[in-house]
Order: C-alpha cells, then sequence, then structure tokens
C-alpha cells in the first residue's frame, strides 16, 4: 500500500467519478428541433384561425333606407303601408303585369371592405323565384354624399362594388310578380334579398331582412285552376 492510498484511506476520500463522454452533433440539434417544429404547430394554428375568420366575415346589413322608386327605374306604383298597427308592418304591392322596383340599402358594419358580387330575391338554392322574380340588373348609388361630391340622377351596376366599411347605397331592385293572375284572398310576401358577398378569396350569400315586408297577392299561372283565380288583361 503506498503512501496516498493510506492517506485517502484515512481521510475516507473516495475514488473519482468517470466523466461521461461529450454530446454528439445529433444530442445538440434535437432541442432547436423541438423548437422549430412546435413554432410551425402554433403558425400553423394561427393560420387556420385567421382562415376560418376570414371564411366567416359577414359585416353587411340593412342601411336604413326603403322606398318604392329608384331613379331611372319604373317606380311601384299603388304601393302602400299596411298592417302598421304594430312596428313598420306591411308594403302592400298591389297586382301588376309589368316591371317595377323598390329601393333598399345596404351598408358595411364591419371594419373591413367587402366587394358585392350579386343581389337577387331568390332565395340560395331555390330553384324557382316566387312570388317576385328579377326584372333586370340591380342598381346602386350612393347613400349618402361627401361634400361637394356630385349627386347621381341614375345608378351603376352593383355587381363588383367595392363597400368600404361604414359605406352605405342605396339599390335599385327591378322585380315583376312571378305570374300575372292570382288568387283572390290568398296573399303571399317577401321579407328578403339576397347578396353575394366576396372577402378576400372567400365568397358566399348573405340574407338581408327588410324593415318592412313586401305583401301581395298571391302570384298563380292561369293553368293552375285553383278557385278564385283572377288574371290580369
Amino acid at each position: 500500500m503506498t503512501l496516498t492510498d493510506v492517506f485517502d484511506h484515512d481521510l475516507g476520500g473516495s475514488p473519482p467519478v468517470p466523466v461521461g463522454p461529450e454530446p454528439g452533433p445529433a444530442s445538440k440539434r434535437r432541442r432547436p428541433f423541438y423548437l422549430a417544429t412546435g413554432l410551425v404547430a402554433v403558425l400553423a394554428g394561427v393560420v387556420l384561425v385567421l382562415v376560418l375568420l376570414a371564411a366567416s366575415y359577414q359585416p353587411l346589413g340593412f342601411g336604413g333606407a326603403e322606398g318604392d322608386q329608384f331613379p331611372g327605374l319604373p317606380a311601384a306604383v299603388g304601393i302602400r303601408s299596411v298592417n302598421n298597427f304594430a312596428a313598420l308592418g306591411d308594403r302592400y304591392v298591389p297586382p301588376k303585369r309589368g316591371e317595377f322596383a323598390i329601393l333598399e340599402s345596404l351598408e358595411n358594419l364591419g371594419s373591413r371592405s367587402v366587394t358585392v358580387e350579386a343581389v337577387t330575391v331568390r332565395m340560395p338554392g331555390q330553384v324557382a323565384s316566387w312570388p317576385l322574380v328579377m326584372a333586370g340588373r340591380v342598381l346602386y348609388m350612393p347613400g349618402e354624399y361627401q361634400h361637394g361630391e356630385r349627386v347621381w340622377n341614375s345608378g351603376r351596376p352593383v355587381e363588383g362594388l367595392s363597400l368600404a366599411p361604414n359605406e352605405d347605397v342605396w339599390l335599385g331592385i327591378p322585380l315583376r310578380m312571378a305570374y300575372s293572375c292570382y288568387v283572390n284572398g290568398g296573399t303571399a310576401g317577401q321579407d328578403a334579398f339576397y347578396v353575394e358577398e366576396k372577402f378576400l378569396t372567400f365568397t358566399h350569400w348573405v340574407t338581408i331582412r327588410f324593415a318592412a315586408p313586401l305583401l301581395m297577392r298571391e302570384p298563380e299561372p292561369a293553368s293552375s285552376g285553383t278557385d278564385g283565380l283572377v288574371c290580369l288583361p
């Protein structure tokens, strides 16, 4: 036994612990790889949320104005308010053979611009329009004018209109009855129009309710043979 051995034994020393090998290149890269994978997952989740929000973005609403005439389109002669003992009631449209137009309004209530692709009274997915059908292209004009802006004397086609935040427009919607005959005593109604809206690359239909729904005699074809059928000359 050496002097060193005796000294270590007497002092209660212990043999040194061997030191392991240095981490290899693969071990050093593992942590950054996990961090990068997690970051990609977080970014993918953020992108997915943004896509879902964009796809469902719908800022359009009723602009506060309705009427029975629009510049350059045939007026809805004879339209009048009925059933107005509560709220706004209905707008009664008497039987008509020809074209007439109503004025409606549309406003962008959101914080981003959207594009109007189409406006119609036919419910999306509906095979045939009833009790009213479109009688031409929908026109628009500004609902409000900036100081010094020239007042429009006619409308422009609404397709492709970019509606900025808080901007509202008047719409001229040309219509006609689905048939020139109607059931005496029967009634039908139209309580909304429909707007195809585009935001970024996403397009969907939006329902805009009338403040005062349209009410009319129930249109029916002459060949229906319905009791009480009256046909316009």
